[in-house]
């Protein structure tokens, strides 16, 4: 083989190769992408399901009033 045939030889195969991982890298930042879509929508629903800070204070309230009169009912039966 001539010199310059394996040249282009080398550089076709060497390109192909950059254009095989090239391609395999830009494949992963879309599956990456996609995780974090995925992600973002669950952080979202949470942020949206959640129990807010007077739903939560609400019912440590209603909890801590049952806790008084059950002491007040032990206290009465004396």
């Amino acid at each position: 083989m001539e010199g310059t045939v394996m040249i282009d030889v080398l550089l076709g195969s060497l390109l192909a190769i950059m254009a095989f991982l090239l391609k395999r890298i830009f494949q992963l930042f879309d599956k990456l992408m996609e995780e974090d879509k995925l992600l973002h929508s669950r952080i979202t629903d949470v942020s949206v399901e959640g129990v807010s800070r007077t739903e939560l204070q609400g019912a440590i309230d209603r909890v801590l009033l049952r806790i008084d009169k059950m002491e007040e009912r032990l206290m009465s039966k004396d």
